[in-house]
């Protein structure tokens, strides 16, 4: 089905509760050919999207690591851009868990586990659960769901919510039938169509863009037949049902693509590795394990000693392979990082600027290079115009607003510091210390009339976007 979090069911009811001032049924014009938009708007979809985003990176389960929101970013647009849907930006993000699952949350924000990332076997397995995620939010499942409901549509969902939250498909199946009523095998049923539909459109999408489609049924199968841990820690059989016909009609279609074209990029086993040491717990045992026979395996020998704080070995690690550097981004990472664990900070600035200079258009290099200067030495304007020309790509990563906040403060630029800040507030759903700040740097004599009052725009900007306990009680009302 679209979303599952076993340990963050409470909080998700508090996000359900917490939108009061969300009609589910929207008094906008539904869009042509569009039967939904009267039930949920795009707009709503993109209010519950940004909200459910905003409390997962509170909880600090989002993986901010540039290198891995670059990648499933890279994946997730690949796919998705075939679509034509210029309706809603699709937003692609992997979730620090080992649970195996994926979700997709209206507004097009979709979430992949790092438990799932690393059960895959190439990267057309991968593929094959972006876009089935992928189909649920263009065929807008939950609008569909909401409009069969008929009634109670708000406690019904948050009680299906809090089945798929909790991992528990039964609890999901009796909030469909308690609050149903006689129509609840009719939307049992259409869960499960649901299902087959997003294979369907995602089987398509996976051979518009030149992947191995018949990839989605060997996943499928590996997660069948799997044991042991895998099958313990496999929730995604709970919120995608997985029947054998299923399995079959993916098999049939194979029969009709254009054949195997991808299965896998480098760019994926890099990315396999550093969700992989991210996990491993038993490092010197991983250590034993791991052999130095290729830049791959030598890249995920370096991040276990860096882990380790051993970053001496992490370098030697590389030695074989510093020529490489240039050309592989993973293994240059892992090298600078090796870098500023020995404290040679000006030699891992130097490879940067190096590396920069080389491929101008890497959006990850100017992010580490701020980031070295915020923990290291002070911000520099040139630093800040090579990081500021990728803020679009980086506006929904906290860590970006966190390092331009101190970036800007280092050369006393108060006005943009604080707009950063709260930037990064309101990411970490904190809307109430994003407008203290704005309020209080509003007041500040470093900040001139016209830029103080940019900042009272921009604080009941975002009290308009968050609910409504948040307004004064007395005074002008700000909102509509």
């Amino acid at each position: 089905m679209l979303l599952n979090f076993r340990k963050y069911s409470t909080f998700f009811l508090l996000l359900i509760i917490s939108l009061p001032n969300l009609s589910l049924a929207q008094r906008n014009t539904p869009e042509l050919g569009d039967p939904f938009s009267s039930v949920l708007s795009l707009e709503s979809e993109e209010i519950i999207g940004i909200s459910s985003y905003q409390r997962l990176q509170r909880f600090n389960t989002i993986n901010n690591n540039p290198l891995v929101s670059s990648y499933i970013n890279y994946l997730g647009n690949l796919l998705s851009r075939n679509l034509l849907d210029n309706k809603r930006r699709y937003n692609f993000f992997v979730v620090n868990s080992s649970q195996i699952n994926a979700f997709a949350v209206p507004g097009g924000f979709i979430g992949i586990n790092s438990g799932l990332i690393l059960l895959t076997e190439n990267e057309a397995q991968l593929a094959s659960v972006v876009a089935h995620e992928i189909s649920h939010i263009k065929l807008r499942h939950t609008a569909e769901m909401i409009a069969n409901s008929r009634r109670n549509a708000i406690p019904i969902w948050i009680g299906i919510f809090a089945g798929m939250f909790s991992g528990n498909p039964k609890a999901s199946i009796a909030a469909l039938q308690t609050g149903f009523g006689i129509s609840a095998q009719r939307n049992i049923n259409l869960i499960r169509s649901n299902e087959v539909e997003a294979d369907t459109l995602g089987f398509q999408i996976l051979d518009n863009a030149n992947f191995d489609a018949g990839e989605m049924s060997k996943l499928f199968q590996l997660m069948q037949s799997a044991k042991g841990d895998v099958q313990k820690n496999l929730a995604y059989l709970s919120t995608h049902p997985m029947f054998e016909e299923r399995i079959s009609n993916t098999q049939n279609r194979i029969e009709k693509s254009k054949g195997t074209l991808l299965n896998s990029t480098n760019d994926y086993f890099y990315i396999k590795n550093l969700l992989d040491v991210s996990q491993i717990i038993d490092i010197n045992n991983a250590i034993e394990q791991t052999n130095n026979r290729d830049p791959l395996s030598r890249h995920k020998l370096s991040l276990l000693y860096q882990k380790k704080s051993d970053f001496k070995k992490s370098i030697d690690v590389l030695k074989q392979d510093r020529d490489n550097i240039n050309d592989n981004i993973y293994i240059a990472f892992a090298y600078i990082d090796g870098l500023l664990g020995q404290g040679e900070i000006e030699e891992a600035i130097s490879t940067i600027n190096n590396l920069i200079n080389i491929k101008p258009l890497n959006k990850t290099l100017p992010l580490k290079l701020a980031e070295i200067y915020v923990d290291h030495k002070k911000g520099t304007i040139n630093v800040i115009e090579s990081i500021k020309t990728h803020g679009d790509f980086f506006k929904l990563n906290p860590n970006y607003h966190r390092i331009m906040s101190k970036l800007y403060m280092d050369i006393n630029k108060k006005y943009e510091s604080s707009i950063h800040l709260a930037e990064y507030y309101v990411l970490m759903d904190n809307a109430k210390l994003a407008m203290d700040v704005l309020e209080n740097s509003s007041k500040s004599s470093q900040i001139t009339n016209s830029d103080s009052q940019k900042l009272i725009t921009k604080k009941i900007e975002i009290l308009c976007k968050h609910s409504r306990p948040l307004e004064p009680i007395f005074g002008e009302k700000t909102c509509n």
